[in-house]
């Protein structure tokens, strides 16, 4: 081969590879691809059973709210467009029918996903639904508290009403909002995923959730949760959001301090600042990104710890999330 075809050979070898890489980047959008990281109870044999049994949804989201809160339960509410379902601002409706019905037809028939969904209470409202505030108006359900982090997209929100003694009880702890990062639904392990996650708060589980599905499979959240180090992640999220500067200050004081509550222990943390104006849910998966290209805190992050504490605080400063992930061993 004459020298110069070499190098025409060799160049468009390089760009292959450059494309590849590209690619293998781009598919940890913000639904996808997904490798479950949380396994207990959910290792996927290599054939899924599916179940098409028909699932229990209530229709009424007032009285689904009520059945879940006198039986102590989490309300999950699946927001979902039809044919005739008036999308608020929407443009191109089709596509989020049909994203829809992949997640009706598809996602809802898989076991893990339906042993997931034993755990609340489900509801099934078009997202045209309106609700009656205090004051005798309709609205609509974007308007509640905590649904406006879903941006007016289809998906399912959680709201805790199994804490009773916990101050998020009665507020929205999770969200999982379709076509977002691209017109797609998310896949049965993702789901799973967002159907098991720990008790804690809205910021505290969708940034957990985005450790989870993060196709390298980092092991950080697969210890316990304790309070006190979920607590100690929140307080220096708080902290930085405040300030709106990013960094590991005074993470001596706040070791020792988990250090004493626990009797000793080895801590390591792990900090990200987003862009600012990102959403919540893309802020999440933006603050994983991050960890994810920074090798030092990748050599934490990847790996499991004995507890663990993950937490995000939108700062009024300059608009950015600060995610932080604070770990003992």
């Amino acid at each position: 081969m004459s020298p110069k075809k070499q190098y025409l050979f060799l160049t468009l070898l390089f760009f292959v590879a450059v494309s590849l890489n590209v690619v293998a980047q781009e598919r940890y959008s913000v639904n996808r691809p997904v490798t479950l990281t949380f396994r207990e109870n959910l290792q996927e044999p290599a054939f899924v059973p599916q179940n098409t049994a028909p699932i229990p949804w209530e229709t009424d989201f007032e009285h689904a709210r009520k059945t879940a809160e006198s039986a102590s339960r989490c309300l999950l509410v699946y927001l979902y467009a039809d044919d005739n379902t008036e999308l608020p601002g929407a443009v191109f409706p089709l596509p989020t029918v049909s994203v829809c019905r992949e997640f009706d037809t598809v996602v809802l028939d898989d076991d893990f996903v339906r042993s997931g969904l034993s755990q609340y209470v489900p509801v099934k409202v078009p997202m045209d639904t309106k609700i009656t505030n205090e004051y005798g108006t309709k609205m609509s359900i974007y308007s509640l508290r905590g649904f406006e982090h879903m941006l007016q997209h289809p998906g399912l929100v959680v709201i805790d009403y199994s804490s009773r003694e916990k101050p998020y009880w009665g507020e929205v702890v999770g969200i999982l909002p379709f076509m977002r990062g691209g017109v797609e639904c998310p896949t049965a392990k993702q789901t799973a995923a967002f159907l098991n996650l720990p008790p804690g708060t809205l910021t505290q589980r969708t940034l957990t959730y985005a450790v989870r599905i993060h196709p390298d499979q980092p092991l950080s959240s697969d210890g316990e949760p304790m309070p006190v180090v979920m607590q100690t992640a929140t307080d220096h999220a708080v902290f930085q959001a405040e300030k709106g500067v990013l960094g590991h200050q005074n993470f001596s004081t706040r070791s020792q301090k988990v250090k004493e509550v626990l009797g000793g222990g080895s801590p390591s943390e792990i900090c990200a600042q987003c862009r600012s104006g990102e959403p919540l849910f893309e802020g999440a998966i933006a603050c994983m990104r991050l960890w994810r290209n920074s090798s030092a805190h990748w050599a934490i992050g990847r790996k499991s710890h004995k507890y663990y504490g993950y937490d995000m605080v939108l700062s009024e400063k300059n608009g950015c999330w600060y995610g932080v992930g604070f770990f003992i061993d």
